[in-house]
């Protein structure tokens, strides 16, 4: 039995071995937290397994041709979420001419209940150059079309981990989290954060049943352009 979560019923059920989650530590990545409960060091990387038909499918999608910038503007709550202006500018400028993926296509990434959030990021693409991975693609063909981006940009969110496990340079967007816990996994993954660091962002939480309003403004669009070229400078797909 895998526990994840130290409820109850992993002690409930009959098992020659449990694997119990046990307190959280701060100060060291989720990544490194888990693979210690199975005694595995160095740490494995996390990977997704897709087949051969997801594979197939994301080419459908994403055909080969000019590079793909990936970006995902939303997150499962406000105060992480970067604002959509702001993702359209980074695609503008990694794009355009002169830009580190001059003359890409941009893949914008969301589930289908978050369409009218990034509906302004997709209307602000020339028209020919957006790839819309919305209503069409399921998780497993989600990550096979993030593993033939050039990279992917997106707030700290499930989708960023997908990313960096399908292999995709990904950076990842930080402010109100923990960057030492959650940043993406593995060499080719960066991230950038707001110049307010964790703690302060946290002291600015709605009280609960009030509208939160975005942590991330303390993240500019040039900084986070400088973080994406310097990590296809490293990994040499600029």
């Amino acid at each position: 039995v895998v526990d994840l979560r130290a409820s109850a019923i992993a002690y409930l059920l009959p098992a020659r071995r449990r694997l119990v989650v046990g307190p959280s530590d701060s100060e060291r990545h989720r990544v490194e937290e888990l693979a210690g409960l199975a005694g595995s060091d160095p740490p494995p990387a996390p990977i997704i397994w897709t087949a051969p038909h997801h594979e197939e499918a994301a080419r459908r999608l994403i055909p080969d041709g000019k590079p793909v910038l990936a970006i995902g503007p939303t997150a499962n709550w406000p105060g992480k979420q970067w604002r959509a202006e702001r993702f359209a500018e980074l695609a503008r400028m990694l794009t355009d001419p002169g830009g580190a993926l001059a003359g890409g296509r941009v893949a914008v990434v969301a589930a289908p209940h978050e369409r009218a959030q990034v509906q302004p990021v997709i209307d602000s693409i020339p028209e020919g150059r957006v790839i819309e991975l919305i209503e069409n693609a399921d998780l497993p063909t989600v990550a096979a079309c993030l593993r033939r981006c050039d990279l992917y940009v997106g707030n700290d969110s499930g989708l960023m981990h997908l990313a960096a496990a399908a292999g995709a340079p990904t950076l990842g967007l930080f402010g109100p989290s923990q960057e030492r816990r959650y940043r993406p996994w593995g060499d080719h993954a960066a991230y950038v954060r707001t110049i307010e660091p964790y703690e302060e962002l946290e002291t600015r939480r709605a009280p609960p049943g009030e509208i939160q309003e975005t942590l991330m403004d303390g993240l500019s669009v040039p900084a986070a352009v400088e973080a994406a070229e310097a990590l296809l400078e490293r990994l040499g797909r600029a």
